[in-house]
């Protein structure tokens, strides 16, 4: 299975770039490819218009609306259910990811944490197009608790 990760956001309350700042000396976006790698999964880059020069591979989203679920419309659309992670989980275990990618589910309080099915691919663009919510979009999927999965909203 696929593991996309989201490194497509303007990281507007971060100041910079998430993808690329460094938690013990390697960018945050390789090192959840690294993790979702280690988990058996095939990690994949998903950006919105900017590649990053990190030595994974990428898929860059077509033009649309900024919104979280454009990019994984984008990558469902694929053909194929998909595992998604945003980029900024610094504390992101393969056992979780593990856990998540067995069960089929998402985590609980991340939704864009876990395993999307390509059935809600017209569903997440559709959310997409209308500003809709993340948390609606993944209502009614199986949900897991795998403890703490803190996201990084600044530098500090």
């Amino acid at each position: 299975m696929t593991g996309y990760v989201l490194a497509g956001g303007l990281s507007r309350r971060f100041g910079s770039d998430k993808a690329l700042f460094p938690i013990d000396g390697e960018p945050l976006a390789v090192r959840t490819a690294r993790i979702l790698a280690a988990a058996g999964l095939a990690p994949v880059l998903l950006v919105a218009r900017t590649s990053r020069p990190l030595g994974l591979i990428e898929l860059l989203e077509p033009d649309g609306p900024r919104h979280p679920l454009w990019g994984v419309a984008f990558a469902l659309s694929k053909g194929e259910d998909a595992f998604f992670s945003p980029c900024d989980l610094p504390e992101l275990s393969v056992e979780q990811v593990r856990a998540l990618h067995l069960s089929g589910s998402v985590a609980l309080g991340q939704p864009l944490l876990g395993v999307l099915p390509v059935t809600r691919a017209a569903d997440a663009r559709a959310a997409a197009l209308a500003g809709g919510s993340v948390r609606a979009f993944v209502a009614g999927l199986p949900v897991l608790d795998v403890g703490p999965v803190p996201n990084l909203n600044t530098p500090g």
